[in-house]
């Protein structure tokens, strides 16, 4: 039979002194206490007021609940002693042991062999004293984040002090691998607080050809709130430099987010001081503005291509800085962009009037999307051919600063353009799309130093296009049915030979000697030509279960244009794609063109993919497994173009593959070779291991721009704590 009772008790004074001492009423009332408990069955001892619960026995005390096997409670001392296996849950935190004793009064108790979890970690202790409402004292303290019945790390530290949901102080602190101490600490004060906390980084240490022995990354952590944080650290190079960095990052959701980079260096040799400072913020208003910043600034154009690590980033060839507000209002968008790019492999010795940099401040654009020209009746039978007209308009202001060594260029322009364009089915099958625009350009001066010159000018086009189809039953590879989509499109282009000016039509011929010609304000121009183009679409239909799949298998396309206007060769080379996907396996996509009065090739491309995973048994026992073989993963593409003219031929092949050798043993391997130079630009193998709670990684990459090695060892749910070595040529 199962017990369930309330239990009412004065923590320091009986009743009868209550009684006598009216004085007191108020204090005893506050000093009254409420236990709740329940067992299989208990003892009760009327003459000293002592309880004993037995088997399955819960107490409930304020935060508490204590389960155990049995449990005594002395009324005199007010003592709760838990016999036998034991648990403890306290503000959601559980601790097992072998027993417990906690005083009422002092609010203080012990924890015999306790054990607990922290998130992802394990804690056991031979004795955890609790000395205080957050304050615990734990003996013989021992963690690891290993699950296994027989660990396979673990700290041990003789005395910890732990502040709950604060931090840990330990002194001294061992690393145990496999019951072998390998590291010592002195002393140790980690944060236990749950999410992002501050504190010192783990460094990186190595050696390097050039460098010698480094230190990498060893700094503090700082925290600042939920939405920002700071990473302040430095590396110090034994031959070459000594760098201090600083990373910070914000963000609040649906507002703000962006981040900044610093990083001062001086180095040995050379006795340089430089610096970089790249950053990027992006802010949305709650009324809709949307202001994105970027800036990139270095203190000398090879910085990046001799000091960063990743061979992406040596190669970077130019910086971009900007600023970028835009803006709906109603239908119409605005946009405002203040854009500086600095070109870091220019050599104006070398090449006269190289570009340095191109500074576009402002670049203004205003734009009204397209929308209907008539308003569309409520009664389709009502809807007649002009209802599919619309219209759009767009402005763009523009002002452009072009530095070379020994020049510059400044122009500034205001163009506006406006268009109605439609589209119509006629006969049901046949599609129809005309349009017509009008451009107007204005400059702040013209060729022949005259202020605000403009030019108007306009164009149409007509697109004709259908769709051509037939459907095959068939049960290739599964299929249930091929699509054949042939899609022909014509398309004319015309714009006259005249433009308005100040001075009247004038000849488009002459436009590039009065008007400057600069990003989008490209001069007024006579055209006259139609485009061709033939699509192929070839699709498959498969039942699956319950549902049809549709996917694309091939397409391939024609396409050519001719010139009215040229009498001798109006058609342009004859271009054509073919991109083939039959699974998500394989692909293959190949690009020409053929110049049809020369009867040769202009271009030829083609890229192809395979994708490949499987088992592979070449490795296992001819018997005693039942396993299906070792996990096996390849990537192969091949990119080859044919030489012609002025171009050399490329072919160029990439690889990477991995092969599980064991449930712990890994093998990757990754390679770019070059076929017709018969040698590989880069390799690289990986050798990973998994230890259960550890992690064993060599990496061996080879290439001309960096060679070398690098190991690790670290715990996978603490990558911080790590032994790693990097060794390389850079």
């Amino acid at each position: 039979m199962t017990f369930f009772l309330i239990l009412m008790t004065l923590c320091a004074t009986d009743t009868a002194e209550a009684d006598s001492t009216s004085s007191d009423s108020t204090l005893t009332a506050e000093r009254l206490e409420t236990i709740a408990y329940s067992a299989d069955s208990l003892v009760f001892y009327p003459d000293t007021g002592n309880l004993i619960l037995v088997g399955s026995a819960t107490l409930d005390y304020r935060d508490m609940t204590l389960k155990s096997d049995t449990v005594e409670y002395s009324a005199e001392d007010e003592i709760i002693t838990a016999r036998g296996e034991s648990e403890l849950l306290d503000r959601g935190e559980a601790i097992t042991g072998n027993g417990m004793i906690y005083s009422i009064p002092t609010r203080k108790g012990r924890i015999m062999n306790a054990a607990s979890q922290y998130e992802f970690g394990f804690y056991t202790g031979t004795t955890i004293t609790r000395v205080g409402r957050n304050e615990f004292n734990i003996v013989d303290a021992r963690f690891t984040t290993c699950d296994e019945d027989s660990i396979h790390y673990y700290f041990y530290c003789p005395v910890m002090k732990v502040f709950p949901d604060d931090k840990a102080v330990a002194r001294p602190v061992y690393l145990y691998v496999d019951n072998t101490p390998v590291l010592y600490f002195p002393y140790w004060v980690f944060p236990i607080r749950r999410g992002r906390q501050p504190g010192f980084t783990m460094p990186k240490f190595g050696q390097t050809s050039r460098d010698g022995r480094y230190l990498r990354e060893f700094g503090y952590y700082f925290v600042f709130s939920d939405y920002a944080d700071l990473w302040v650290h430095g590396d110090i190079m034994e031959k070459t430099r000594f760098v201090l960095a600083a990373d910070e990052r914000h963000r609040i959701r649906y507002l703000c987010n962006g981040n900044l980079r610093t990083e001062l260096r001086r180095e040995f040799l050379t006795h340089r001081d430089r610096w970089m400072v790249f950053g990027n913020h992006l802010h949305d208003f709650p009324d809709g503005t949307t202001v994105r910043v970027q800036g990139e600034f270095l203190s000398d154009r090879s910085y990046l291509e001799e000091t960063q690590q990743n061979p992406e980033d040596r190669m970077t060839g130019e910086l971009h800085s900007w600023v970028s507000v835009n803006r709906y209002f109603g239908r119409m968008s605005f946009q405002a962009v203040m854009d500086r790019t600095s070109y870091l492999d220019t050599d104006p010795d070398t090449i006269p009037g190289e570009v340095e940099s191109n500074q576009e401040i402002p670049d203004i654009r205003i734009s009204l999307p397209s929308a209907p020209l008539f308003r569309t009746p409520s009664d389709p039978s009502l809807v007649r051919p002009w209802h599919s007209i619309y219209w759009n308009a767009r402005a763009h202001y523009l002002s452009r600063d072009r530095r070379m060594e020994e020049s510059r260029a400044t122009n500034s322009a205001l163009k506006l353009t406006s268009g109605l364009t439609g589209s119509s089915r006629l006969w049901g099958w046949l599609s129809v799309s005309p349009s017509i625009q009008t451009t107007g350009t204005i400059y702040d001066r013209d060729r022949n130093d005259e202020n605000f010159p403009w030019w108007l000018h306009w164009s149409t086009n007509l697109s004709i296009s259908t769709d051509i189809y037939g459907i095959f039953s068939t049960r290739l590879f599964g299929l249930d049915a091929l699509r054949h989509t042939i899609t022909p499109t014509v398309s004319l282009h015309w714009a006259p030979e005249r433009y308005l000016n100040s001075s009247g039509l004038i000849n488009s011929d002459s436009a590039g000697s009065e008007y400057y010609s600069f990003s989008d304000f490209s001069l007024p121009s006579s055209r006259r030509t139609i485009s061709f183009n033939l699509r192929n679409r070839l699709e498959g239909k498969m039942s699956e279960r319950d549902r049809i799949a549709r996917f694309d298998i091939a397409s391939f396309n024609l396409s050519t244009s001719a010139n009215l206007e040229e009498t001798a060769t109006p058609f342009s080379p004859l271009s054509a794609t073919l991109d083939i996907s039959p699974t998500s396996h394989f692909g293959i996509t190949g690009n020409g063109s053929w110049d049809l009065y020369e009867n040769k090739l202009t271009n030829l491309s083609v890229s192809t993919s395979l994708r490949l995973s499987g088992y592979d048994r070449t490795l296992l026992p001819d018997s005693g497994t039942t396993r299906p073989g070792m996990p096996l993963r390849m990537v192969i593409s091949h990119y080859y173009r044919h030489g012609l003219e002025d171009t050399e031929s490329i072919s160029k092949f990439r690889l990477s593959a991995s092969l599980d050798l064991t449930p712990g043993w890994s093998l990757e391997y990754s390679a770019y070779y070059d076929a017709l130079n018969e040698n590989f630009i880069s390799q690289s193998y990986t050798l990973r291991r998994d230890l259960h709670c550890w992690e064993a990684v060599f990496v061996r990459h080879i290439s001309d721009v960096d060679s070398g090695f690098y190991f690790k060892i670290n715990i996978i749910d603490i990558p911080d704590i790590k032994i790693e070595q990097h060794v390389s040529n850079f």
